[in-house]
């Protein structure tokens, strides 16, 4: 028994399969160039968010500031401290506090370069503080200041 196979003819498949595969390669090809296009293309900046101003570490530089101001006056109220020293602590612990909050050293000023800076409100605080640290009786309301600098720590920008 024999069996002949006869051969047919190239290419003789259907030409939609063609135009099919032509176009699929097509497709490809521009998908590829629009990826490489895309790559390569210089990225626009984003628009970064603008800061806020006080920084996360603020909050607790206020917060040592109102401890150490509640500490002076609870230490004047029990009389382990005289009103001369609660008064030295106070300008110290409200010139430190500036000086954390703005990066800038100002324990070390004077009264006159503070006003020259344009820092008025503490610069009357420390004004305040002046009378009865250095004289050696004072008629200060501890209790008025104290109060003072905690609203200034609280509203500080």
């Amino acid at each position: 028994m024999e069996f002949s196979v006869d051969l047919q003819p190239e290419l003789m498949m259907s030409v939609a399969w063609l135009i099919l595969g032509v176009v699929v390669l097509l497709v490809a090809a521009g998908l590829f160039t629009v990826i490489c296009v895309f790559k390569k293309a210089p990225k626009k900046p984003r628009q970064k968010a603008e800061k806020p101003v006080s920084r996360p570490e603020s909050f607790y530089i206020r917060q040592k500031a109102l401890i150490s101001i509640d500490k002076v006056a609870f230490d004047l109220s029990h009389s382990n401290i005289d009103t001369r020293e609660s008064y030295q602590r106070l300008s110290m612990i409200m010139r430190s506090f500036v000086s954390e909050m703005t990066g800038r050293n100002f324990t070390s000023l004077t009264l006159t370069e503070l006003k020259n800076m344009g820092l008025g409100s503490l610069a009357g605080l420390i004004e305040n503080c002046y009378a009865p640290e250095f004289a050696l009786k004072s008629q200060a309301d501890f209790k008025f200041d104290s109060d003072k600098a905690k609203w200034m720590v609280k509203t500080w920008s």
